[in-house]
């Protein structure tokens, strides 16, 4: 029997497609990472990697700031006495500080050219990280996507051809032969090559011989075909010597009324696509979800590091259309479709929590440490830089507005950028706090103070 009357097809799918490409930096970035066998490791990584890489920027700048601060408690007791002298007029206290800063070899610019060189490499890094993020985590579905339509490229060939464009499509003609899934079938299911459709052409004198004929065959370990007047438990209907598929049990919406000739090829094509999702498409989905898990961007207890560490966020979203990259998708109108395809074992993924908070709150705690020993290195200079010490408000102003910042970036972005920040800030504070240590020593030796 040579026929694949209904063509019933298999979709496959090229990807989204690739919008994002990475610079020099954004290879060094992806080197850096990729070359751990943790992304997180890989993250932690790269964060120290820039650290060391502008550590001489931090160490002139901190240097510089802890210094001024020395030189700003050498000079307390005379600005302490402008402060008083000029309370009512900070226009004349700031040009006596002026001079006596002059005098004493303090600039309070000293640091902050190495603070913005240091900040706009850190822009230009963060950037590119970013984009890389995007990268990858769009090229794991990209790979999911592939090995999904690898798994229906190489499935057996006698349960799946290739039409003349190339798409893939059930070899019905070996499926309905060979399979048990269709075995009773092939007693009461003939194919009309004149009409090229699917018929009923089983005879009886009565439907004891019908039924006769279906026991047996389950007998054999076919599916059960029940036969018989009963529109509610039979596949079958019997009408005289007449038999129909029972559209009610096979067909939403298409009543006994329509059944027709017709309706034995929409029977049959729902089975062959029962058929195929139940076999071809399952290979290709299990084979998607297992790139997944082997890929997956987990940390710790963070489930994707490319989305935020929270409870109410998952390691899998909904739909492509809740990802950051979706915009660049413009290319792909059913993108939506793909990806629940590709995703379909995924459930777990896009229901359990992808974090617990704790990356919030070491970016906030840490960061607020920081703060605490950088308002402690620089005291007096926000007490005395201002005559009505505006400077200290404002300094335990900043003490806490960073710490908050840092708690709402946590929030709108990546784990992946919440783990930076956490490392970048830890390793900053432990740099302050030796850099400090060795100026002040230092600054003893040489003014005995």
């Amino acid at each position: 029997m040579d026929f694949n009357l209904l063509a019933v097809s298999i979709e496959t799918f090229s990807g989204f497609g690739e919008p994002f490409s990475l610079n020099w930096i954004g290879r060094i970035i992806q080197w850096l990472i990729e070359s751990c066998n943790s992304i997180g490791l890989g993250i932690i990584l790269f964060t120290l990697a820039l650290k060391l890489l502008t550590l001489p920027l931090d160490i002139i700048s901190r240097t510089s700031m802890k210094k001024n601060n020395l030189k700003m408690e050498k000079m307390r007791p005379q600005l302490e006495k402008l402060q008083r002298q000029y309370a009512n007029n900070k226009e004349l206290y700031n040009r006596k500080i002026q001079a006596l800063y002059k005098k004493e070899g303090y600039s309070m610019f000293a640091s902050c050219l190495p603070t913005l060189v240091t900040l706009i490499i850190f822009i230009v890094v963060i950037n590119q990280f970013s984009t890389y993020s995007n990268y990858t985590n769009l090229q794991l579905f990209n790979e999911m996507s592939r090995s999904y339509t690898a798994a229906i490229e190489n499935y057996d060939s006698n349960y799946v051809l290739s039409d003349e464009d190339g798409n893939k499509v059930l070899n019905e003609s070996y499926i309905f032969e060979n399979t048990d899934e269709f075995s009773a079938y092939r007693s009461i299911v003939t194919v009309n090559s004149k009409t090229n459709e699917y018929t009923l052409e089983y005879k009886a004198t009565d439907i004891n011989a019908f039924s006769k004929k279906v026991e047996e065959l389950n007998s054999q370990g076919w599916n059960d075909v029940l036969v018989g007047e009963d529109t509610a438990k039979c596949h079958i209907l019997k009408s005289g010597e007449t038999y129909s598929f029972n559209a009610g049990m096979y067909l939403a919406g298409v009543s006994q009324d329509e059944m027709n000739i017709d309706a034995t090829n929409k029977v049959m094509n729902k089975l062959m696509n029962d058929y195929a999702t139940a076999t071809v498409k399952e290979s290709a989905r299990q084979a998607s979800k297992q790139v997944y898990l082997d890929n997956a961007p987990s940390f710790l207890w963070i489930k994707n590091l490319w989305l935020p560490d929270l409870p109410y966020k998952h390691p899998v979203n909904a739909s492509i259309s809740n990802y950051d990259f979706n915009a660049k998708l413009v290319e792909h109108k059913d993108d939506d479709a793909q990806f629940n395809e590709i995703t379909y074992y995924l459930s777990e993924q896009k229901s359990a929590p992808n974090g617990f908070f704790i990356l919030v709150v070491l970016s906030i705690g840490t960061m607020l440490l920081q703060q605490i020993i950088m308002n402690k290195s620089q005291k007096a200079q926000m007490e005395l830089q201002t005559v009505d010490g505006q400077g200290a408000a404002q300094s335990k102003m900043m003490m806490w507005l960073m710490p908050i910042m840092f708690g709402i970036f946590s929030f709108m972005y990546s784990a992946s950028f919440s783990l930076y920040m956490t490392v970048s800030t830890v390793f900053s504070m432990l740099s302050t706090l030796i850099i400090n240590f060795f100026v002040e020593r230092a600054f003893k030796k040489k003014y005995g103070a």
